[in-house]
């Protein structure tokens, strides 16, 4: 199982091109948690009670790609996506960092410009940075920084 990861655009849209995908698979993430955590770039924050498709009289069919639906049932639809995309786009107003939660489950959060912001700070200003690039052992960590930074340049970046 892994994790993908999509840089967007100031649009909220999916950025094109392969430059602008990350993808995890579990070991690796963890170890780039464990480190974003050590360099203090990480957010504690509870992850946040999302909108279940029953408050709205849907069923986890009723979600299912491909199923046609009658009008009631697809506003139904918009407006359960809509109040989940406002939990999963929230974002506090004054960030630390990249709530841990976000980059934890692979559920659609968006990881905004300015979390990514204050996370870049956070190791930026650590005084053991300089060598965290250095091209030895695994690439991960200094492609996940590229990444994050190239997030940082557009409109954040969303984990699925």
């Amino acid at each position: 199982m892994g994790y993908d990861i999509y840089i967007q655009t100031p649009n909220g849209r999916r950025a094109e091109g392969e430059e602008n995908h990350f993808r995890f698979e579990v070991a690796p993430r963890l170890r780039a948690l464990d480190t974003m955590s050590h360099f203090g770039m990480l957010a504690e924050l509870p992850y946040p009670s999302i909108p279940l498709p029953s408050a709205y009289g849907l069923t986890d069919r009723d979600l299912e790609p491909g199923v046609k639906h009658d009008l009631n049932t697809t506003n139904r639809i918009a407006e359960y996506t809509c109040a989940y995309r406002a939990v999963m786009d929230a974002a506090e107003p004054k960030p630390t960092g990249i709530p841990r939660y976000k980059l934890e489950y692979n559920d659609g959060s968006l990881v905004t410009v300015t979390e990514i912001t204050a996370a870049l700070t956070a190791y930026e200003a650590h005084p053991r940075v300089a060598i965290t690039e250095v091209p030895m052992g695994d690439p991960t960590w200094r492609l996940w920084i590229a990444f994050l930074r190239r997030a940082k340049a557009h409109g954040g970046l969303r984990t699925h």
